[in-house]
């Protein structure tokens, strides 16, 4: 597996080396790249690689430059110490984005990801459109549906695809997300914000919950008529709408279309 690591100070570098030879043995480090001219340079000349390291703040400019002076095809995992560049990242072959100090764990996700995108892409047909790399394509894809949810997890960005979304909730003052496979994230958003910017995709069923149409097995009515919601995931405590936002919830749950 051939690897580029884009990365201007050389402990740093060597650091992530040794941890990518520990994770998968089976890497190549192939070049060492410090400015965004060498980089440019580099892949001009060399565009076949597997998968590519990248800090983003270089001494010359922001990797982000080398990108799109030039069109490379690899998926690029973005290595910072800062969050403030997520959104561009992505607009390039951005298949991940790692907070610095770089883990062995960020690492073993990250291989993770690119081996379950190199699966997918490998069932589709050979003939498929390169022009912007097929991993820039297939994110591409998975984004333009929807857009992400970014959320913090052990120093780690993470853009969650607001269908794997089941849950979103408050609990001792904080705000949570629960995916669909059971796992559980904080966000810095409130609750009001998410109903804004998820869409219709999800109901406000009262203060605590925001609910993902996807994830309800079906309601039944209580004695004092609020809706009470089965879910297809576990949660700590039982969901229900109130009677006053029933019928609104059962107009939501026939709607043919949502925003």
């Amino acid at each position: 597996m051939r690897v580029v690591l884009v990365e201007d100070e050389g402990l740093a570098a060597e650091d992530l080396a040794q941890t990518l030879s520990l994770v998968l043995p089976q890497v190549e480090i192939v070049k060492y790249i410090q400015s965004v001219q060498e980089g440019i340079s580099f892949f001009r000349d060399n565009p076949k690689v597997d998968l590519i390291f990248s800090d983003i703040q270089l001494g010359d400019g922001l990797s982000f430059e080398i990108f799109r002076e030039v069109l490379v095809s690899a998926p690029i995992v973005f290595c910072t110490a800062y969050d403030d560049y997520l959104l561009e990242a992505f607009k390039t072959n951005g298949i991940d984005y790692i907070l610095k100090p770089i883990s062995n764990g960020a690492v073993e996700s990250t291989m993770q990801k690119y081996f379950g995108l190199q699966r997918q892409l490998s069932q589709w047909p050979v003939n498929h459109n390169l022009k912007n790399g097929l991993f820039s394509d297939l994110m591409g894809q998975t984004q333009s549906r929807q857009s992400a949810l970014v959320v913090h997890h052990h120093g780690r960005i993470i853009p969650l695809v607001v269908e794997d979304v089941a849950l979103c909730y408050i609990e001792y003052e904080n705000v949570f997300v629960k995916t669909f496979d059971g796992k559980e994230y904080a966000v810095n958003k409130s609750l009001d914000d998410l109903e804004k910017t998820l869409g219709g995709l999800f109901f406000r069923a009262n203060r605590q919950h925001l609910v993902n149409r996807a994830a309800l097995r079906h309601a039944s009515y209580t004695l004092s008529r609020k809706l009470s919601l089965d879910l297809a995931i576990a949660h700590s405590s039982r969901v229900y709408v109130s009677r006053e936002k029933a019928s609104t919830f059962l107009r939501w749950l026939e709607a043919k279309e949502l925003d």
